[in-house]
């Protein structure tokens, strides 16, 4: 009896291990697909995100990647009409999808535009009314400072709602509320971060649970801890990594193995160091969107000055930071 209930019990541990690697599998896949964009080889990406798909339920930031890879690059139609009726599902345009592909090749763009017609969003409907109308609220223009003190309470508001959204709903996924960049909860949580409010209590074991795309969480936590005047702890590219005047600039944390290790305690298998390729690979070719940046402008004198700041940091061997140029075409 011993004996049996010791195989039951190994083998509930190796299902229960097997499913909390799977998220982790997940990134180290897409993390590996992405470095193949950005090394040019791009049937290896295509299969990495093969990889990735079967570990995990895809997230739709993938998902178009792969799509395009597959329809930019491959020409693996049928894979990429597969990833493309899951995103219809999600309530994503694919029509971002199939623009790349030669208009020559009229049968294989309306292929997409019959899932175009055929699938229904299987977002839920009245979530998405609900968080709409959250929306309108965080939106509302606020001139006086009576006003604005309402907006800022809105902002404090919103964020308690999702957590009681998330009690009657379940975990808010894309499934749900389709892609989190379209969606009312993005704003609002960009909202709340820049208010001082965390997105931990809401997200973090959704996060880990792989429930919520980590990169979402990373954003928001990143933005939260630089209004109170803080690095990020997670190293996106809200102010870290910028393109002003159509340069991109890069600055690196004080301590990137910390970074490092903040990215793997929520099962993120990219670095520090990745997410600098990616960000130079998107900003010099633009076929993908892997990492967030954001735009700044800077006059040309303060800009020229800074530049010269960074050459002179790398002539003595102080490499903090830099800049990339793109050539023109």
């Amino acid at each position: 009896m011993n004996r049996i209930f010791l195989t039951i019990t190994h083998l509930f541990c190796i299902l229960f291990s097997y499913g909390q690697k799977n998220i982790k599998k997940y990134y180290k896949y897409v993390n590996k697909a992405e470095l193949a964009i950005c090394d040019f080889e791009y049937e290896k990406a295509s299969q990495y995100y093969e990889k990735a798909f079967s570990a995990h339920t895809p997230f739709i930031f993938d998902l178009y990647n792969a799509s395009r890879v597959n329809v930019k690059f491959t020409k693996n139609y049928d894979l990429a009409l597969k990833y493309a009726k899951i995103l219809q599902e999600r309530n994503f345009e694919i029509s971002a999808v199939y623009s790349a592909i030669d208009p020559k090749d009229s049968l294989v763009i309306q292929r997409f535009k019959n899932i175009e017609d055929s699938i229904k969003p299987l977002v839920n409907k009245n979530l998405m009314l609900i968080l709409d109308q959250m929306l309108e609220e965080d939106q509302k223009e606020a001139k006086t400072s009576q006003e604005q003190y309402e907006k800022c309470k809105i902002h404090h508001t919103n964020i308690l709602k999702l957590a009681e959204l998330k009690k009657e709903y379940g975990s808010l996924t894309e499934q749900k509320v389709g892609f989190y960049e379209y969606s009312p909860i993005n704003i609002i949580m960009v909202h709340a971060a820049q208010n001082q409010m965390s997105p931990q209590e809401l997200m973090l074991q959704d996060v880990l649970n792989g429930n919520i795309n980590a990169e979402n969480y990373m954003q928001y936590f990143d933005l939260y801890i630089l209004n109170f005047g803080e690095r990020t702890l997670y190293g996106t590219g809200w102010f870290d990594i910028y393109i002003s005047n159509n340069i991109l600039f890069i600055n690196y944390p004080e301590d990137i193995s910390k970074c490092n290790e903040a990215r793997k305690k929520i099962n993120i298998a990219e670095t520090f160091e990745d997410y600098v390729k990616k960000a130079k690979y998107q900003y010099i070719n633009g076929n993908f969107q892997m990492v967030t940046t954001c735009k700044t402008f800077m006059d040309e004198a303060e800009l020229k000055q800074m530049m010269q700041e960074i050459d002179e940091e790398h002539q003595k061997g102080i490499y903090k930071r830099e800049y990339v140029i793109r050539e023109k075409k």
